[in-house]
This record gives structure tokens, sequence and C-alpha cells, in this order.
């Protein structure tokens, strides 16, 4: 079966949900994964239709056996997939062979790579957020000449440094804050830590970004790393859905971002369900910190889910 043309995709926005799709329990294929137990509870307890696929054939290439319990509709039917992060390749093998089944998942495979790697998405919110560069993952293998030239752009400035898609911040002084961007011998040391500790899991490539100071909360208990005010805004067919505390070891108070800004910028990214992570400086700024695409996304776990899946049930 083809991949649904643009316009016929375009059928689909501002339909309702009819399915959730969720990972199954590695030892229990006719279990969720523990992980988002409360989600699906939650999204049955609503009403909402809910479907398993299996992760670990999903990543093996086994497609089939993947969605195995996966029924094929009668008409096309719109999907959201809730679950682990997967490389786009991988999305898109989970979204042709849906699409085999009549599903279609609420975001075609370049829609889900609009917002899952930060590149794609940077030039939509530059304007807002802190500035960045990056090296494409076959640039990083033979020496360090490319990323001192990226480095150089920062003058002495503080930077992080991330993929395309993650960060290891809880391994704050050792693979991500790098305090002056012109001191190469601990830039290097901090990148090639970055790199290493990825391994496998080094998505496409390295992401420098400046280093903006966030007004902090509380500091992490175990890696030390600060906790600053941020929140997780889900758009659904670019229009504000739901928003959550990001930080759930922290105590918030009752301030809340003016979201017009936000709004407006949502309205120019090509993706149908994302998250626009933003936070305030502490010079008062709200900034974005990065998108994601929705299906992946985090919820904290003490947090308003009944909340989220109601708006996800009466978009």
């Amino acid at each position: 079966m083809e991949i649904l043309q643009a316009q016929d995709q375009n059928n689909f926005r501002g339909r309702i949900c009819m399915f959730l799709i969720f990972c199954s329990d590695p030892m229990n294929k006719n279990a969720v994964d523990m992980d988002y137990e409360a989600e699906y509870s939650c999204a049955r307890t609503l009403g909402i239709s809910v479907m398993l696929i299996n992760l670990e054939e999903l990543l093996e290439g086994n497609i089939d056996k993947a969605l195995s319990k996966v029924s094929t509709t009668e008409s096309q039917e719109l999907a959201i997939y809730r679950g682990w992060m997967i490389k786009p390749q991988i999305y898109e093998n989970l979204f042709n062979g849906l699409l085999k089944k009549n599903v279609v998942l609420i975001n075609n495979p370049d829609e889900y790579r609009n917002c899952h790697y930060f590149p794609n998405s940077y030039k939509k919110i530059n304007t807002v957020t802190p500035y960045s560069n990056w090296i494409q993952i076959e640039d990083l293998r033979n020496d360090f000449d490319q990323i001192y030239k990226n480095l150089s752009e920062f003058g002495n400035k503080p930077i992080i440094i991330k993929d395309y898609v993650k960060s290891r911040k809880h391994e704050w002084h050792e693979a991500f804050f790098i305090p002056d961007a012109s001191d190469r011998n601990h830039a290097t040391q901090v990148i090639n830590n970055f790199i290493k500790r990825q391994g496998e899991d080094l998505n496409a490539g390295i992401v420098l970004r400046e280093f903006v100071n966030l007004e902090r909360l509380s500091v992490h208990s175990k890696s030390q790393m600060p906790l600053s005010k941020e929140f997780r805004l889900f758009y659904y067919n670019n229009r504000f859905l739901f928003q959550f505390d990001y930080w759930e070891d922290s105590v918030y108070d009752d301030e809340k971002p003016n979201l017009k800004t936000f709004n407006h910028i949502a309205q120019d990214i090509s993706s149908n369900f994302f998250v626009m992570d933003i936070g305030k400086t502490v010079n008062g700024e709200w900034i974005v910190i990065e998108l994601g695409d929705g299906q992946v996304s985090g919820l904290p776990l003490e947090s308003d889910i009944e909340g989220f899946y109601k708006a996800i049930r009466d978009v």
C-alpha cells in the first residue's frame, strides 16, 4: 500500500484519534509495558481504543510479528503511538506496516523526523532558543577539526552538548556542560565522553548549544544537575493541547508562562502532534528549549495523565 499523499493525510487532521498504540511488555505480549501502564489504563477508562505492538520485534525488523496484535480496520483510521523513542527508519517501518492494516499514524515519517531531530526544527525556533550548531555523524569519525570550527562560533561562552535527539544532562560535568567553549582541552574531554557513552545510541550527529541560565527550582538529588523552571507543552494539529510541569521532583510556584508567542510558533511546525519544551531564564525571558515528537515524549509520573488523555479524546 502506498504512503498517503499529503492531500489524503490532511483529511485525517482534525479527526478524532481512534486508536492509541502502546508497546507490550517484553516478557508478555498481551500486557502493556509497565512504564506505560498508567497511560494505558487511563486511556481505556476514558473509552479510548488501545492496541499493543511488540517493540523488540519492531527493532529487529520483524514487522509482521511486531504488529500481530493490531487488527486490520475496514477503513483507514487515525492512531497515535505512545511509546519509546525509535530512530526515524524504525518509525518509517512502523508507519508503513500499520498503513497496510489501514491504521494511519498521526505523523508521517517526515513529520516525525521534523520534531525528533533537533536540526530539523531549529530554523522554526531559532529566534526564541539559544544559538546552536551541529555536526553530522560522518564528520565525527576522523578528527576534531570540524568540531573545533563549530566551537569557535561560541567564543568563550558556556555551552552544552547533545546529539540530534538526546543529551546526557544527568552526567552534567562529565558529558554535558562545557563552561568555556574556547577551552579546547576541556571541551574535547567532555565531547569525547559524550560520544563514547552514547555509543551505538548516538543519534545522527552532535549538537552544540549556547548555555543559558534558567530560573532554578532545585538541584537533582543524585546527579546534582540544576532543575529549572521548565514546562512541556503538547500541541495537536498545531493548537495547544496540554501543559505539564517538566520536573516532577521540584516544587513549582503559581507562575505560568504566557503562551501567545509559543502558540504562534506552533502554527508553523510541520507536525500534527508534538511537544515544545520551554523555560524561564534568570532574566525573566521565556525561551524554547527544544521540540519533540509528541508520540515519544514522556509524561511526568506524578501529573494529570487523565486530563491529558481527556484533552486528546475531546479534541
